[in-house]
Parts: C-alpha cells; sequence; structure tokens
C-alpha cells in the first residue's frame, strides 16, 4: 500500500466513526422524553438548547440524520473499493474476489462499528449520548435543512393516505405524572392539583383492598340487635349505610339504611314487626384485588354506593364505598358527619405522631425511605411493625429501623393505633 492508501484508510475509518455517532443520535435522541428533559437542571448548557431545537422537528431531523447516514456510507464504500483495487494491482490478486471480500469487511465493519455498537451505547445512556453529538447534528441539520425540508415536505404527502392511530401520541399516565412532578415544582401548579393529577394517573392501578376500610374498623350490626341499639349505633356512628350479619362478619346478610328506621322512631311498638332481614339490600361482594375504576363502574350499574370485599377464601376484608374511591381521586373527603382526624402530627423537625392504618406509601414519602420489600405483605405502618416485631407490641415497645426509632404509643384491641417516630442521628 502506498501513502494514498493509507491516507484513505485513515478517512475510511473517521468515516465509519462519524456514521456511528449519527446512528446512535437517531436512538438517543428520539429515546428523549421531550417534557422530562425539560425539567432538567441543566438549563445554561449549549447541547441543551441545541437537543431542545432539533427535538422540535421530528420528522425532519429523522431525514437529516438519515440522509448524513447515506452520504457517510456511500462514501466509505467508494473509499474502500477503491483501497481493494489498489491492493489487488499491487500484489496481482484477481479484482473481482478482492471486490467480494471488500464489500464483506465493510459491512461487518459497518454493523459492528457504525450501526450495532453505537445504538445500543444510545439506547442505555440517551442524553449523555444526545449530548455529545448534538453539535455536530444540530449544524448538520442546519445545512441539509432545504434538502431535508423538501423531502420531510414530499414523505407528508406521500404518507398523508395512511391512517395512523392518533391515540399514540397522547401522553402516557408515566408522561402526566413527570409534567405534574416538575410543574409543582416549577410553581405553575399547586401542591392540591398536583394531588389530584396524581390520584388520577394511579387511579387505574389502584384495589379495592388498598382504600378499603379494614374488617376490624366496620361498624356492622348483628341480626339479633335491638331496635333502641340499633338506633343508638346509626346515630353514633352518623353512617347512612350499614352492613347486617349473623354470627360474626363472614356472614354479611345485606346492607341496611338508615332512612329505613324512620318509621321507627319514637315508637317502641313497631320494634315487634321489624325484620332486619327482610330490610336488608343486597349486598355487593368484590375480591380484593378489583380494581376501583372498574368497582366503580360497577357502583354505577348496580345503583349501589357500598360492597363488601372478601378475600380468597370468602372472608370479609372490609368495606368499601363509592367515598373511598372517589377520596382516592380528590384527597380525603369531610362532610359535616367526620371528625377531624390528623393521621400525621408533627412533634418537630425530626418527630412525628403517625396512626397506625397510614397506608405505608404515605409513611415512605413523609420519612423519604422504603419501608416495604416484596416478601412483605402489610399496606400500613401498623402492619409494618407487626411485621417487624413477629407479635403485637406493648405500648412503649421501640426498635431502630433505617435511622428512625419506632416506638408504639397506643395499642387497642390488639391494634397499632399510634406511633412515635423519631429520626436518630447516625452518631447515636
Amino acid at each position: 500500500m502506498d501513502v494514498d492508501s493509507y491516507y484513505q484508510l485513515i478517512l475510511l475509518i473517521v468515516l465509519l466513526i462519524i456514521s456511528g455517532l449519527f446512528s446512535g443520535s437517531e436512538v438517543a435522541l428520539f429515546s428523549i422524553d421531550k417534557n422530562k428533559f425539560k425539567g432538567k437542571q441543566n438549563k445554561g448548557t449549549l447541547s441543551r438548547k441545541y437537543i431542545l431545537n432539533l427535538l422540535q422537528s421530528p420528522k425532519q431531523l429523522l431525514v437529516t440524520i438519515l440522509i448524513a447516514n447515506t452520504i457517510l456510507n456511500v462514501a466509505a464504500s467508494i473509499i474502500s473499493v477503491s483501497i481493494a483495487i489498489q491492493i489487488a494491482h499491487a500484489n496481482k490478486y484477481p479484482v473481482n474476489l478482492v471486490l467480494v471480500i471488500q464489500i464483506i469487511i465493510l459491512t461487518v465493519l459497518v454493523l459492528l462499528f457504525a450501526e450495532i455498537s453505537p445504538k445500543l451505547w444510545a439506547s442505555k445512556h440517551p442524553i449523555k449520548f444526545a449530548q455529545l453529538v448534538s453539535v455536530p447534528v444540530y449544524w448538520t441539520f442546519i445545512l441539509l435543512f432545504p434538502v431535508s425540508k423538501i423531502l420531510s415536505d414530499f414523505l407528508k404527502v406521500f404518507t398523508s393516505s395512511i391512517n395512523y392511530d392518533k391515540r399514540k401520541t397522547a401522553l402516557s399516565s408515566e408522561d402526566l405524572s413527570d409534567l405534574a412532578d416538575i410543574s409543582v415544582e416549577k410553581g405553575t401548579i399547586e401542591e392540591e392539583e398536583h394531588e389530584l393529577i396524581q390520584g388520577l394517573v394511579s387511579f387505574r392501578d389502584v384495589t379495592a383492598r388498598e382504600v378499603m376500610t379494614p374488617r376490624v374498623d366496620i361498624t356492622a350490626i348483628s341480626i339479633d340487635t335491638e331496635l333502641k341499639d340499633i338506633l343508638n349505633l346509626i346515630n353514633e356512628s352518623a353512617h347512612s349505610r350499614i352492613p347486617l350479619y349473623k354470627d360474626n362478619l363472614d356472614h354479611i346478610l345485606g346492607i341496611l339504611y338508615a332512612k329505613d328506621f324512620l318509621p321507627f322512631i319514637g315508637d317502641a311498638r313497631k320494634s315487634n314487626v321489624l325484620n332486619l332481614k327482610k330490610m336488608a339490600r343486597e349486598c355487593l361482594f368484590v375480591p380484593e384485588t378489583k380494581l376501583i375504576h372498574e368497582l366503580m363502574h360497577e357502583f354505577q350499574e348496580k345503583n349501589t354506593h357500598i360492597g363488601i370485599v372478601v378475600d380468597e377464601y370468602g372472608g370479609t376484608s372490609g368495606l368499601i364505598s363509592l367515598e373511598d374511591i372517589l377520596e382516592e381521586i380528590v384527597g380525603e373527603i369531610q362532610d359535616e358527619y367526620d371528625k377531624e382526624e390528623s393521621e400525621v402530627t408533627k412533634i418537630s423537625n425530626n418527630s412525628y405522631l403517625v396512626l397506625g392504618k397510614l397506608p405505608i406509601d404515605e409513611v415512605n414519602e413523609l420519612l423519604s425511605i422504603d419501608l416495604t420489600s416484596k416478601s412483605d405483605d402489610y399496606d400500613s405502618l401498623g402492619g409494618f411493625i407487626f411485621n417487624q416485631t413477629g407479635k403485637v407490641p406493648e405500648e412503649g415497645y421501640s426498635f431502630i429501623f433505617s435511622n428512625y426509632r419506632f416506638i408504639v404509643k397506643e395499642v387497642k384491641n390488639n391494634r397499632i393505633n399510634s406511633v412515635l417516630i423519631e429520626k436518630v442521628n447516625s452518631s447515636n
């Protein structure tokens, strides 16, 4: 090989490297979520500005990358053919045989170093790769703008008859969640609006078990209860609908409506004709795994507001109402009968008094730690403590987990009602 051949070989290597960068840029740039990227903290960088400008015209950007890659690969082919012919003449090899070998070698090199490798790297680190190639891709976009504009417009006309599914361009649930997070950080929306959006986003994945009133908190009436006790219970609980059971809560007979007892108020003689089983309305039973958005539609179809949640063995796990489902979207709904009860009381910057029934996800958010694991089966702070202790703890029992001390403050009927959580200094 003479000096010119060596120069051609170096140029061929450079062309393959540049082709690889453009191939990777296609994957990297189109893997970036523009809305997420806008919320990144690196606002002042030039590469960020170039990337956002490129993503404004995705179709034209794709055409530009394809044009550039085609030019580079054609140039690489011409140079490799020239090198192959020179080698054939210098060594008196059959030209056709050398050209076949050249095609095989170039194909392997292009696939490995100009296609597969850069695209794999770009798919794993899209933002880093996009920042690396943003400047050359941007100026190539400017340089080839007239050609890419004509081609993209032609393709737009050519493909206008194809019916694309417009729903694919809609924002996903994850996109909406990320947008809400970015917006609340920037102050574009209020915290209440942020919580509402997050509630709507997560709504489709929530099960009945996650929002139900647990079995131990159910207010219910035994079929043997006397009228005066029923009226007292309705008055004290302020519930408009109460389950009726026989023997225990695993044998729910139906739902009693408070309004059905109005004729019995002030007339004790009517208690003789009281038949709770006949008064009870049909009850809707739902599995723990029932998605609440499906359950809400079922409530509407059957014109009911309440359901009994059952486990895999048919036992009663809890009770779920339409209000429980709505609260999952809009937050806590306080009516004139609800007693205000704070689930979290801040004692100081590093300590909180927390109700045992607080969902474990909210505890994680409060403390910025993770109290869950794949093998554990609990939904509340109380369940976490039971899991840690392996028994019903006594009041005053404490333990340390992830730099927090958990102190059981109140236990009633084998249930943890309140827990004091304190931050523990690492030095201690």
